[in-house]
């Protein structure tokens, strides 16, 4: 198997089986012997998958599973095994409700931190680049195996990994108890270092170039690779970063470090009084773990030794790992948001065609930028100005606030010291949902959050791309590529002064600059700073 499963409702998805660990007596110089399928690794050799383009990896531990004396601790090594160990089905994802379409499979089990590697098949005289993607989520959902990265690794000759990491509270948590073992807090971040430390030493193996490591990932997991650059400890671990939905000014990639703990305590009671306990830290997985979007925020936290600064403070100061960066947000970021806002209407109301008015629009505005400063939003984000729609001009006006702002603040920042280049997905055509239960709204969500997605992988939550769309995800696979080869793009660098932009859409034309600051209102936002 080299996908997941279509998810099934949005409160509740699929719960999705997985295969246990496979050994055989097969020896491992068989893997020296010419057989496509076998690799090995530095913990023992593994048989994947051959296709006609590219041969995957599944399921293959890179730490030793955080249960027991484990769980909130540092990760610790993977163990060696004998024989052949079967990496043709993924492992399990990390804990998670699988409560979101897209976002993840529902799981309960804490031995997950595994990678997946797709590699052509084609032999090659030169060493491949390497990217290793970090999935989003909230840092709450999802997993690797759920991108296939079939297209990615065949048509941009590169070797892709992906990776799980420790979510939620398992991930996250930050409390005083804890710190007994440690700086507490940051867990999955961890996980993500050792992941990278194992491609450090098993890219070669799989046709790898372990010198050119490109750390890309989107949304939660590309605020992670904004913390990879802060962080010391990563330093050396990569050579270029690709930030998918992800500002790393933003405030929605952190968390202050007081802040964290507190809130880690007042979770750490909740557990306690909700599940009786007299040991919140003996929950079990499924109590630890609420639905995508409805529990404690959980991000990674700086102020301690492993992340000393800020992604403000270290670019400001110049003292982060110094790599190429490509950075970009998708047009309509928050109209995903919105029609998950919409969604919640109709539910609460129980009217299966309730839409957001103008009173939910100024409420949201209102709630999400204070009543002051909300009234001069609402006025210049009209809905005439968006079809008299109240949704579109409510995602409009909290795409340019929470994003747009903060992508050109972070370019700016970031093109002082590496070399940036800032993009725009903007497919305003892009694959709805494949599950059928999830109808379009009656506004147009556009390239919302995540859509730019099935562009770069194989995602079953997702209809098939049309001949369309899949020329411009042919095209993102080659900026993406050959960003990791060369660390750079076929346009202009962000520059202190100038995002200098590029919008990536389908059809004749829909590659092209684009005034980014202007399009998304940047003077109309720093203003009411």
């Amino acid at each position: 198997m080299l996908k997941r499963s279509t998810y099934a409702a949005i409160a509740a998805a699929i719960a999705l089986g997985v295969a246990g660990v496979v050994t055989t007596t097969a020896p491992a110089g068989e893997a020296e012997r010419g057989d496509a399928s076998l690799v090995r690794t530095d913990n023992g050799t593994v048989r994947g998958t051959v296709t006609d383009t590219v041969r995957v990896f599944q399921g293959i531990p890179y730490a030793a599973p955080p249960v027991g004396e484990r769980r909130w601790a540092p990760t610790a090594p993977a163990k060696k095994w004998d024989g052949v160990r079967s990496a043709t089905e993924p492992g399990a994802a990390c804990p998670q409700t699988g409560s979101l379409p897209a976002v993840g499979p529902k799981s309960g089990d804490e031995d997950c931190l595994f990678v997946n590697v797709t590699t052509p098949r084609a032999s090659s005289t030169k060493a491949r680049p390497v990217m290793v993607y970090l999935h989003g989520g909230g840092h709450t959902d999802s997993e690797g195996a759920m991108y296939g990265a079939r297209r990615l690794a065949a048509q941009g000759d590169v070797v892709v990994v992906t990776v799980n990491y420790r979510l939620g509270a398992l991930g996250y948590l930050a409390h005083p108890d804890l710190e007994k073992r440690g700086e507490s807090g940051n867990y999955g971040f961890l996980d993500q270092q050792a992941a990278l430390r194992w491609v450090q030493r098993n890219a070669a193996a799989f046709g790898g170039n372990p010198g050119n490591v490109t750390l890309f990932g989107q949304s939660a997991g590309g605020y992670s690779t904004c913390a990879h650059l802060i962080a010391p400890s990563s330093a050396g671990l990569f050579d270029r970063v690709i930030q998918q939905s992800a500002p790393c000014t933003s405030a929605m990639g952190q968390r202050d470090r007081e802040d964290a703990l507190a809130a880690g305590v007042a979770t750490a009671g909740v557990l306690a009084k909700k599940h009786k306990l007299a040991d919140w830290r003996t929950a079990s997985p499924e109590q630890l773990v609420s639905p995508f979007g409805m529990g404690p925020e959980y991000q990674p936290v700086f102020g301690g030794e492993l992340l000393p600064r800020t992604p403000q403070e270290a670019f400001a100061t110049g003292n982060f790992n110094k790599v190429p960066v490509l950075q970009g947000i998708t047009r309509d970021e928050e109209r995903a948001r919105v029609y998950g806002i919409e969604l919640g209407k109709k539910q609460a109301t129980g009217d299966p065609d309730a839409q957001i008015d103008e009173s939910d629009r100024r409420t949201h505005l209102e709630q999400e930028f204070g009543k002051k400063q909300a009234s001069a939003i609402a006025a210049r984000y009209p809905s005439s100005a968006y079809g008299n729609s109240p949704a579109a001009a409510l995602g409009a006006a909290l795409t340019d606030g929470n994003w747009a702002r903060q992508s050109v603040d972070s370019g700016r920042a970031l093109s002082r010291h590496v070399p940036t280049y800032t993009y725009e997905f903007a497919d305003s055509t892009v694959p709805w949902y494949a599950d059928p239960n999830y109808r379009k709204p009656a506004f147009d969500v556009g390239a919302g959050h995540t859509f730019d997605l099935p562009y770069l992988f194989e995602l079953d939550a997702y209809q098939p791309l049309s001949p369309a769309q899949r020329g411009l995800s042919d095209e993102m696979i080659r900026i993406w590529s050959d960003f990791a080869r060369t660390g750079k793009a076929d346009w202009k660098p962000t520059t202190p002064t100038a995002p200098n932009a590029q919008a990536l859409a389908s059809g004749p034309g829909g590659i092209r600059p684009v005034d980014f600051a202007a399009q998304h209102h940047y003077g109309f936002w720093i203003s009411l700073r």
